[in-house]
Formats: C-alpha cells, structure tokens, sequence
C-alpha cells in the first residue's frame, strides 16, 4: 500500500519572519536607489552609498541583486510598472470614449503621473544623454513598446507624419514632466509650488490645448 503524498508543511514563524526582513530589505534598496540614479546618475553612486541610504548592512546588495547594474535595471522596471500598471487601468475607462477624448485622458494622465513621480523623468534625463548600456535596455525593453502604441493613437487621432509625430512626443514628455522635475526651480524662480493641485490642473489644461490644438 503506497502513502498517499503529504502537504508541504507550512513556514515556521522564524521562516516567515526572515522571508519578510528579505522583502524588505530589497524593497528598500530599490527605494533608497531610486532617488540616488535618477538625481546623481549611475557612475556617481557606489554600492555601499545606496546600502547607507537603504539602512542595510554591507553586501546586501550583491546578496539580494548580485551587482550595482542589476539593482539599476530592478529600479527601471519598478519606475515604468508604475507607468504602465495605471496607464493601463486607465484605458478601461477610455472604451467609450472618442479618440480625441482618449488622447487628452492620456495627456492628463501624463502630467499628473510626473507630478507624482518625478523621479523617471529625473532618472530619462540622466540617460538619455549619452549612448550606454542603460539607455539601450530603456528604449528596446520599455520605451519602445510604450511609443508605439501612442503613436498609433496620435497619428491617427491628429492626422500627424511619423515625422512629425517625433516632435510631439517630445514637446509632450518634456511639457508633461519638466515643471515638476524641476520643482525647486519653479519655486524660486516663479514662488508657484508645482505640485499644488491647482497648479497640476492648470499645467494639464495647457497641455492637452497645446498638444490637441482646435478641434476640427
């Protein structure tokens, strides 16, 4: 007579409990990387800088990432999930509406996605600068799938060339993230808090007039 096959027993508290403290620890290297990559740049910062930042002993990092370039590409992959988990919750409410509708929804969402996360536009102004590893695994694993298919959107919604549609994507990103990435500016220069809501309202009233222009 066989046994008949035993559940896997589950995780003693002292399991469960070391489990969490490895959650957290690499959620918090991801957290305190973040900030670091997107304000000084990749080359500035080294390992045991963002382990300080994290609060975690030395060699977490190796332990939970392997190297510095794995956590920055963890840190990518969390800022364009962010990105992409609440654009996409958004679309199912852009069914039923009109294409030019949709697009000034996406516009909107743009602007307050940047007011809220600042740090991917901060983190795309370091990298896009120059030819690198970083900005290549930005384009082909996250840049690229998203450009397509709002180019598909805009180019057929506002009647736009390919060529034309470069223009728009940058005026759009740039008009999109460039007040709240450079808030510190906009207070000292301007005395305007860009992530007042009043100000964000504004800011997306003026991007979706620009972007959208008189409707024909």
């Amino acid at each position: 007579m066989t046994s008949s096959p035993t559940a896997a027993a589950p995780p003693t508290k002292r399991a469960r409990r070391t489990q969490e403290r490895t959650e957290v620890a690499r959620s918090n290297l991801i957290q305190a990387a973040t900030p670091l990559f997107a304000e000084q740049g990749f080359d500035a910062i080294s390992v045991r800088e963002i382990e300080i930042a994290a609060d975690v002993k030395r060699g977490m990092l190796a332990y939970h990432f392997g190297d510095k370039e794995s956590l920055w590409k963890e840190v990518a992959n969390t800022c364009f999930e962010k990105l992409n988990t609440e654009l996409n919750h958004r679309f199912e409410l852009f069914k039923d509406v009109s294409s030019r509708e949709r697009l000034a929804l996406i516009i909107r969402f743009h602007v307050r996605f940047y007011d809220q996360h600042p740090e991917l536009s901060r983190l795309m102004s370091q990298e896009a600068r120059q030819d690198s590893w970083r900005i290549r695994y930005l384009v082909e694993h996250h840049l690229k799938p998203n450009v397509q298919a709002l180019k598909d959107n805009v180019t057929e919604t506002l009647t736009l060339s390919e060529r034309e549609f470069v223009h728009w994507y940058y005026i759009m990103v740039s008009g999109s993230a460039t007040i709240f990435s450079f808030a510190p500016e906009c207070q000292l220069l301007f005395g305007v808090d860009p992530h007042e809501e009043g100000v964000v309202e504004a800011h997306a009233k003026m991007m979706v007039a620009m972007l959208l222009g008189p409707d024909k």
